[in-house]
């Protein structure tokens, strides 16, 4: 049975947060200790309007300015409400919906979720929404029915998460009644807070950002006092709680134990080796990230089709791997070793999207090209991990 952990601890003065299975790295994170958080409410000042992007740009923290849609974002909560336009100076209710990435500004909105265990709470919105991975139609009736009642005529809205399939629906109300009790609350301080006052930050879930859940085959290792006892407190309670353990042994550190150094430097590798003696060359710029397959070292036949077919097998796994770690996003072109049969092309292509629905932030496998050339997208989360490691090197 393969192992998972994560393990929790200071890297060149940042959290650093890893996901891993059997010992291998499946995702890095790194958090400065006071970095924006998605989901946390500010009262900010607009800055400025651009109309022709139809934005503005909004400060949120001295310093600290954010992207504001004024597309999707049509009803302003204004901390002194105006019968107008938004104009510079106003100082309004704003949520950090995305992270700032490479030179792009942090993404704010009007539109408040709360985020809870099962479910997301949606302010100012009339709209019921259950995730995908629910496939019981009948479980999905009943939950839209919930969502329905619960929300009434209101100018409410919700998200069921996927672990509403299993929940008794006494529990989901009582959770809904509470993130209804909390939006009720940031709605009626928010027009007497100061700017750049946070108004809202949800409780910390270190496993958020590794995209794991607290299960029992979890094992959390962190060497810090402080995280340790805060997830105690958070995860102690659960029925199956998962087994947090405090690590203390400071002639061998933890980044050592787990090799963490090594498996960051190989991350950040464009060169990848493969078991069979094959290898993929990752390049990223601005526009896309290129995959290139490459036999290498791999001992092979002339036009040993099967022996192509099973590197690229193996290829597309990693690949998979590669994305999730790196957290690559945007638009990924993959070279695969071209296959002459259409057959094993379909063989591939079906094996790659297999593969690509495991991840858990959204991997689209788009289509092969006439030249080949198999097309990729990944949705945008946090930042790249190169980016990361190198804000985390340029802060120490």
């Amino acid at each position: 049975m393969m192992s998972k952990e994560v393990i929790i601890t200071n890297y060149k003065n940042q959290y650093m947060i890893a996901s891993l299975c059997d010992g291998k790295a499946v995702e890095i994170f790194f958090k400065a200790p006071d970095a924006l958080r998605i989901g946390d409410i500010f009262i900010g000042k607009v800055k400025n309007i651009v109309e022709n992007i139809q934005a503005a740009f909004v400060e949120i923290q001295p310093g600290i300015v954010g992207y504001y849609s004024l597309k999707t974002n049509t009803h302003h909560l204004l901390a002194r409400p105006a019968d107008r336009k938004l104009r510079a100076g106003d100082e309004l209710l704003v949520q950090v919906e995305r992270g700032s990435i490479k030179s792009k500004a942090p993404v704010l909105t009007s539109k408040i979720q709360l985020s809870g265990k099962n479910m997301v709470f949606l302010g100012n919105q009339q709209f019921i929404g259950i995730s995908k991975k629910i496939v019981s139609m009948e479980r999905r009736e009943a939950l839209k029915a919930l969502g329905k009642a619960l929300t009434g005529t209101e100018a409410r809205g919700l998200i069921f998460r996927t672990d509403s399939a299993g929940c008794a629906d006494h529990i989901l109300e009582d959770e809904y009644r509470q993130l209804e009790v909390d939006y009720k609350n940031i709605m009626s301080i928010y027009p007497n807070r100061t700017c750049y006052s946070r108004i809202y930050t949800r409780p910390e879930d270190w496993l958020q950002y590794v995209h794991m859940v607290p299960e029992p085959g979890i094992r959390i290792l962190t060497d810090m006092p402080e995280i340790y006892d805060m997830i105690q407190s958070q995860y102690g309670n659960l029925p199956q709680p998962p087994l947090v353990e405090f690590y203390d042994d400071p002639e061998y550190p933890l980044m050592k134990l787990k090799s963490m150094e090594t498996q960051i430097s190989r991350a950040l590798s464009k060169n990848v080796w493969l078991k069979s003696g094959a290898s993929l060359v990752i390049e990223s710029t601005e526009a896309l990230t290129s995959i290139d397959v490459n036999t290498s070292k791999t001992e092979i036949h002339k036009k040993d089709e099967e022996t192509f077919l099973q590197i690229n097998m193996e290829a597309a796994a990693e690949i998979c791997r590669q994305l999730r770690l790196r957290n690559l996003s945007g638009i990924i072109i993959v070279d695969f070793i071209n296959l002459s049969s259409k057959e094993d092309e379909t063989r591939l292509m079906s094996e790659l999207k297999r593969l690509a629905r495991k991840d858990p932030v959204s991997l689209n496998v788009v289509d092969m090209t006439a030249l080949g050339l198999v097309e990729m997208t990944r949705k945008r989360t946090y930042r790249p991990l190169h980016e990361q490691v190198k804000e985390a090197q340029t802060s120490e």
